[in-house]
């Protein structure tokens, strides 16, 4: 079809001949057929007549007086239906929307009216035989594709929202509503498109001037409330706290009277960016009344975080406010409630809030809060927390020393240095009621500095004295270690004191040493090339692993005494505090118990061979004097380590490579070597003496009698098992019999009469969790002490039940404990596991990591419970696409970490991607979802257009980038990560060596196309 034809194409015409035409056609055929019937019929007849045909004429006449009527109707039919075509051509040309037709084999445009033109900027001639992408009137191809998905599916499309483009560039939000017809044979579709972008900002516009304070543009009281009622369903999901402040501008009403309200909005505004700029960026501040504004602190986990923010809001409204006229002042009196403690719903706590803050107001003070207890433990922080600076500089602090003892022979071992505050007036303050402040707000650092120093130098003091020379640990935070200079700190202070360093120890927390990250390994392995001893303190208090432990330069773990208070009694802290010494042991370590008070606790550790014991049994903390007098009066009969000290090496320059620890291989003792964690079923087995087919009956009897543990007895015939005796049966048939006549009915009895059949015999290398599979498939009547262990096909013994169900146990708390709560998935401690046993292993893998974009506002716009959703379903899409192909995990929130094998990532994360956005209904919503975007509120707490959910994928090939540490892996495949998010939409980055052949842009992995909006951009491996 030609351009000729493009310009030429109208509607479909309403009528072809004319109604004169039509009723001539009809009168002649008539007539025609009148004639020649009526001499057709003469012929048969063979009649000849010599005045007209009567005949003839009657049908002549009634050919004439029906073409009049026919042309009569059809003249009035077809000026029926030119008025009407006339009238859709009207219509069709006068519509404000764009409506246009176009053929949809080649999506080439047909026809368009006078609105398109208006909307989009082309003419009819620029239109006709173009198409929509030629004229690039679509913003996105992925809208193109998605409405053609629909007119698959459907002849109609309604309401479908997309952003387009004008011949100038310009873009416009509009909807679209599509049927396809068929017109003169050719499927086309008809389109019509509205403009909807004035409609829309005017809704959005309305919707601000709702929710949104005009002045400031804060939140107001209605969106704040909405805000609060669901971070309240949140919180109270994750058994969290809310917190609102709510503030009052006590001077407000001054402000007003000299500057007039043109000059209180130039101070409030200001004012209201403090305030959103000194809470975290998921905290909501609104804007209540002209002089009250209110802060939604949501997931406080931590009371440190609340004094935090409390504080610099009142360091905002005790420094003056620049203005035109001077400096202004604005004071405010603050009002604090609590979800839940004071108040389970949105409208009591607001209430409750203020209710505080007119307290507040009406005492002249600038803070109260709802609840008088939490009230009084604020101002107890306040007060603590403005002292313990000036405490240090006055010397508030002293330190006192707990002895440490060898269990075994009790001889001293060293000290723990303990910190105490002897505050004028209120005597002195435990350390329970400052450390916890200090390590929040910083403090610490400063303190633990000035604790380490003292330490050394009385350590050093004493052994200058003349007094035993002994070890003195010293507790570390985690913020004094993640200090760049640290180390370089005790180097200092060991060579200011002139304290050896074999004679210090420093404790860290078991958080501290199971992020087991590169900086803390090296900081470690630093230190103790310095000489100087390490220690986990409170162990088993949190998620440690002792199999990280082996990797760390660690000598000494303490045993928490929240587990040796109740040892004797308590069977599970006795089997806890067993397993740690046995696996203790069996590392190497050394192993000391805190807490100890009693002989029987001390009993106890010294019958499961723990080294070391510390507790009020044998001392209270004592401080520096008393020590000293508690040295020298029992130095004669107590002997201590002699002075071994190491020589300083020099210290190691900080290396960004991946730090590899290598010790000489220990060797256990033999009792460490059997309490090891089982992996196999051999491990968990008894090694039974067997019975013999031809044991004399009265000999088994006998072993059932006097060995009361004794259960099963299994027979074995040259080494193969062939039954087994259960005591039960055994001795009901022997000595009772089945009618009390044992003596009577036994003697002709045989072994093999008596022994039931081995339901399973187990190879000794199965391993457990493999082993639990196969009993549990052998269905419920099966007993596990009939289950017989075999190795090589020789009977090793069977199995021992309670050894055997403590081990399933294990293995599924540690499974528990690593999966995921939301998704079930394996979750950090799983994966860190898998990594590092594929580490090990030496063969290379891929691994994926997943976030999806923009999940932040998703949750604020949707609510937290569809923000679940996503995370579920976005768990159950990885899943069916690792079910073959690898391992995923959920590291947490809306990260995902996929493990394939090399160069099988990009395919998975493909189809990972596709399978998501085909769940954009479900997660948006159809309104959302056709419309392409939603309104959220941004990190800043502005009104902003988000795109529908997407992933970004970040993916590091171990086979072209060598990694060897846990760390290093997971800090790559975080950059690479973040690579991904700064692409549009879903895309994926691919972290690769590049080579020579690839430098030029490197290779596109099979599976991804641009077409789909996924984008793969290897990235060089920095060298």
């Amino acid at each position: 079809m030609t351009a000729k034809h493009f310009r030429a194409f109208r509607l479909p015409p309403l009528s072809r001949p004319s109604p004169l035409t039509i009723v001539l056609f009809y009168a002649l055929t008539g007539m025609l057929w009148i004639g020649i019937s009526e001499m057709i019929t003469e012929a048969l007849a063979g009649e000849i007549h010599t005045f007209p045909r009567p005949g003839l004429l009657k049908g002549t006449l009634f050919i004439l007086l029906t073409s009049i009527l026919l042309h009569l109707l059809i003249r009035f039919f077809v000026r029926e239906l030119r008025t009407t075509g006339n009238i859709l051509q009207a219509a069709f040309q006068a519509s404000p929307d764009a409506i246009n037709i176009k053929r949809l084999k080649d999506g080439v445009f047909l026809k368009i009216n006078s609105g398109f033109t208006r909307t989009f900027g082309y003419s009819e001639a620029e239109t006709i035989g173009r198409t929509a992408s030629a004229l690039e009137l679509w913003e996105s191809s992925a809208d193109r594709l998605r409405l053609d998905s629909c007119l698959e599916q459907s002849r109609d499309v309604r309401d479908f929202h997309a952003l387009f483009r004008t011949r100038e560039g310009k873009l416009f939000r509009g909807s679209l509503t599509a049927r396809r017809v068929n017109l003169e044979g050719d499927e086309c579709l008809v389109t019509i498109v509205r403009d909807r972008t004035a409609e829309l900002e005017a809704r959005e516009e309305a919707e601000k001037l709702a929710n949104y304070d005009p002045e400031t543009g804060l939140p107001n009281h209605s969106l704040f409330m909405d805000r609060l009622e669901r971070t309240i369903g949140q919180d109270a999901r994750d058994r969290n706290k809310t917190v609102i402040i709510y503030i009052s501008l006590t001077g407000y009403k001054a402000i007003v009277d000299v500057f007039g309200h043109d000059g209180e909005s130039r101070i409030i505004k200001p004012l209201s960016r403090q305030i959103v700029a000194a809470v975290r960026q998921h905290d909501s501040v609104a804007r209540i009344r002209h002089d009250e504004f209110a802060v939604m602190l949501g997931g406080v986990t931590n009371d440190g975080d609340v004094t935090t923010i409390l504080n610099r809001l009142q360091q905002i409204f005790a420094v003056p406010l620049p203005t035109s006229q001077g400096e202004c002042a604005i004071p405010a009196c603050m009002g604090v409630a609590c979800f839940p403690t004071d108040g389970l719903t949105a409208n009591i706590i607001m209430q409750n809030a203020h209710i505080a803050m007119n307290q507040a107001r009406q005492a002249g003070i600038p803070l109260q809060f709802y609840s008088e207890s939490m009230n009084r433990k604020a101002m107890e922080r306040f007060a603590i927390e403005t002292c313990m600076l000036r405490a240090i500089d006055a010397g508030e602090f002293f330190l006192c020393y707990q002895p440490k003892v060898e269990i075994h022979d009790m001889k001293l071992t060293g000290v723990e240095a303990l910190v105490r505050w002897q505050r004028p007036g209120e005597g002195v303050i435990p350390p329970d009621r400052f450390i916890a402040l200090a390590e929040e707000n910083g403090m610490i650092v400063r303190l633990g500095g000035w604790i380490l120093g003292e330490a050394c130098r009385q350590n050093r003091a004493w052994q200058d004295a003349g007094l035993p020379r002994t070890v003195v640990s010293v507790n570390i935070s985690a913020r004094q270690l993640r200090e760049n200079s640290f180390v370089e700190q005790v180097e200092r202070i060991l060579e200011e004191t002139g304290l050896e360093p074999c004679y210090l120890d420093l404790e860290l927390t078991e958080s501290v040493v199971m992020a087991n990250s590169d900086e803390i390994v090296q900081k470690l392995t630093r230190l103790k090339q310095l000489g100087v001893g390490i220690s986990v303190d409170d162990f088993g208090t949190g998620y440690s692993s002792l199999s990280y432990l082996k990797h760390l330069p660690v000598d000494t773990i303490k045993v928490d005494r929240s587990f040796v208070r109740d040892i004797v009694h308590d069977p599970d802290d006795k089997a806890i505090v067993e397993a740690v010494i046995a696996m203790g042991h069996a590392l190497g370590l050394t192993v000391i118990a805190e807490g100890v008070e009693t002989l029987e606790q001390l009993e106890f550790l010294r019958s499961q061979n723990c080294n070391q014991a510390q507790g009020y049994y044998f001392s209270k903390p004592l401080d520096s004097g008393h020590l000293a007098r508690f040295l020298s009066k029992h130095c004669q009969e107590m002997s201590f380590p002699p002075a071994k000290a190491l020589p300083l090496s020099p210290t190691a320059p900080l290396i960004s490579a991946p730090l590899c620890l290598a010790a000489p291989p220990l060797t256990p003792p033999a009792e460490a070597l059997t309490a090891g964690e089982p992996h196999c079923i051999g491990d968990v087995s008894l090694p039974i003496p067997p019975a013999h087919p031809s044991d004399n009956l009265a000999i088994v009897l006998k072993r059932f009698q006097t060995e009361k543990g004794l259960l099963v007895l299994p027979v074995v015939d040259a080494g193969n098992i062939i039954g087994i005796l259960n005591r039960s049966i055994f001795l009901e048939e022997h000595v009772i019999g089945m009618h009390g006549f044992a003596f009577q009915i036994n003697h002709s009895r045989k072994m093999r009469d008596l022994m039931a059949p081995v339901p399973l015999i187990l190879e000794a290398s199965t391993p457990i969790e493999e082993a639990a599979q196969t009993i549990q498939g052998l269905g419920e009547g099966v007993r596990i002490d009939n289950v017989c262990v075999a190795r090589d096909a020789c009977y090793q013994g069977i199995i021992d039940v309670n050894r055997f169900i403590s081990a399933i146990t294990e293995i599924n708390l540690s499974l528990a404990k690593g999966a995921n709560p939301l998704t079930g998935m394996p979750g950090n401690e799983s994966i860190q596991r898998e990594i590092n046993n594929r580490l090990a292993s030496g063969h290379p893998f891929d691994i994926a990591y997943i976030d999806v974009d923009n999940f932040k506002p998703y949750n604020d716009y949707y609510g937290f419970q569809r923000g679940d959703t996503v995370i579920k379903v976005l768990g159950e899409i990885i899943t069916t696409a690792t079910d073959t192909t690898g391992f995923c995990g959920h590291i947490g929130g809306d990260d995902f970490i996929v493990i394939t094998e090399p160069h099988q990532s990009p395919g998975v994360a493909s189809r990972i991607i596709r399978s998501f956005e085909g769940y954009h209904p479900l997660l948006h919503g159809s309104d959302d979802c056709s419309t392409g975007y939603y309104v959220s509120t941004n990190r800043k707490g502005e009104r902003e257009t988000f795109p529908l959910l997407s992933l970004s994928i970040g993916i590091v090939n171990t086979l072209q980038t060598p990694v060897s540490s846990y760390g290093q892996l997971a800090s790559l495949s975080t950059e690479v990560k973040r690579l991904a998010k700064r692409q549009p939409g879903s895309s994926v980055v691919i972290n690769r060596r590049l080579r020579a052949d690839t430098e030029e842009g490197g290779t596109i992995a099979p599976g991804f196309s641009h077409e789909t909006s996924q984008h793969i951009f290897p990235i060089a491996t920095p060298s």
